[in-house]
Formats: structure tokens, sequence, C-alpha cells
């Protein structure tokens, strides 16, 4: 049954696993010491959640097994969480930079006389975990929007 599913199916998977390992490492981020400590970003784990909830829907709508005259229903309710989950995404990433480019721009160009207090190794790990947090989200949003383009359907052979 696993070697089955459609490389949809697949993608699907993965843009599960990258928005996991992006909303965990947004928790860690905010969790650990340094400038972003405690700065939550509001509705970002929501987005996250959601995105992730349509994209499972997707993969057990692929798995059911209907009539013909419910499979119409089932293909343009999969296609439409299969856009609302990009755009979820591309929504969290838009809300991160938006949160985070004032603080990111305090920290890497700041003038010469503040940099040394504001750049230390707390602060630079704190902006490095935003930096790989955002590049998470941009990977998933767009692999999300790639995965929307494959046949979820089931191989039959």
């Amino acid at each position: 049954m696993i070697k089955k599913q459609s490389v949809g199916i697949w993608m699907n998977v993965a843009v599960v696993l990258l928005t996991l390992v992006s909303l965990i490492v947004y928790g860690v981020n905010i969790s650990s010491e340094g400038y972003f400590k405690n700065a939550a970003v509001s509705n970002l784990i929501l987005y996250g959640v959601l995105a992730i909830v349509m994209l499972i829907m997707v993969i057990v709508l692929a798995q059911v097994k209907v009539s013909d005259s419910v499979q119409l229903a089932v293909e343009i309710v999969s296609g439409i969480l299969r856009i609302a989950a990009p755009v979820l995404l591309t929504l969290g990433l838009v809300t991160l930079v938006s949160a985070r480019a004032e603080g990111l721009g305090f920290i890497f160009f700041s003038n010469e006389d503040v940099l040394l207090e504001v750049q230390t190794a707390a602060n630079m790990s704190s902006a490095t975990g935003t930096i790989v947090n955002m590049v998470c989200l941009g990977i998933s949003a767009i692999a999300a929007m790639a995965a929307a383009f494959f046949s979820t359907k089931k191989k039959d052979a």
C-alpha cells in the first residue's frame, strides 16, 4: 500500500514534515536566549497547524474509495485544500518576515558604536534561527505550491 502512493502524496508528506520542522525551529527560536526570546509572532503557529491539517486531509482524501457520484466533490475539496495550504504557509512566512525585519536589521546593520553590544553570541544565534525559520517556511510554501500540480490518486499497479 505504501509503495503505490503517487508523487503528489509523497510531496504532500514532505511538505507536512518541512512545516513541522519550521514550527519546531520557530518554537526553539522564541524559547532560546537572544534578541527574539519570547517574541511570538501572532498566528504563525495557527497558520502552520492549519496548513498541516489541510495537507493531511488531502492525503486522507486520496486514500478513500468513494462512489463516482461523490468523487467529483472529493476532488473539489482536495483541490481547495491543496490551494489553501500553500496560501497559509506563505501568509505565515510574510507574517514572520514582517515581524522580524526590524530586529534583523538592528542586529546586522546597526552603527559600529552599537554593533559590538548588539551582535552578542545569543543575539546572533537568535537571528540565525529566525533566518533558518524563514528559509524552512519558504521551502515549505514552494513545495506545497509544486505539490498542488501533481496528482494525488493512488497508482493501481
